[in-house]
């Protein structure tokens, strides 16, 4: 039996109004449970730019995203970032200052397709902050904690939600 693959990218290009060169062009990668993929390249090169096409922040101007067996980005097709059940981590962590950490890992559960119980949000976060080591700074606010902190609270809020991509994490 063969495996959905968790990843495929099909001829997917992107161009910004007023640019000359695209940001992606035709870009194809199939990625298979398991397997790790790493995008490395100079700066503009549209690594990041792939990247929010696949999350869904970002809409190609041609090709097909199919994420688990879904297509979510393609011709006459187009699913919204929060219904693509996939985890990121944004270059710039892309805290909340005004929640502690713990909210700002709690934020993803409360807007979450399976509309969880505050005691379920509440054990979800405790696991998550626990598994990247800051349980005990879930009162702290983001300018209160490091860069390296900041970034394992981005990572919890990214796995948080228990994305499909990530099941691997949990046998």
């Amino acid at each position: 039996m063969e495996q959905t693959a968790i990843l495929q990218v099909e001829q997917v290009s992107k161009r910004f109004p007023g640019s000359p060169t695209p940001a992606c062009d035709r870009i194809s990668l199939t990625l298979q449970p398991g397997e790790l993929l790493g995008l490395l390249g100079p700066s503009g090169c549209g690594k990041t730019t792939l990247l929010r096409i696949i999350a869904g922040f970002e809409q190609p101007n041609a090709g097909a995203v199919t994420i688990n067996g879904r297509t979510v980005a393609g011709v006459n097709c187009w699913v919204p970032p929060e219904q693509r059940h996939t985890g990121m981590v944004f270059q710039d962590f892309a805290l909340f200052p005004h929640l502690n950490a713990a909210e700002n890992v709690a934020f993803g559960l409360r807007h979450h397709r399976k509309r969880l119980a505050k005691n379920a949000i509440a054990k979800r976060v405790a696991e998550v902050l626990a598994l990247v080591g800051l349980a005990n700074l879930k009162d702290r606010y983001p300018h209160q904690l490091s860069g390296g902190q900041q970034q394992r609270i981005a990572l919890a809020r990214a796995l948080a939600p228990e994305p499909p991509s990530f099941s691997w994490m949990n046998p």
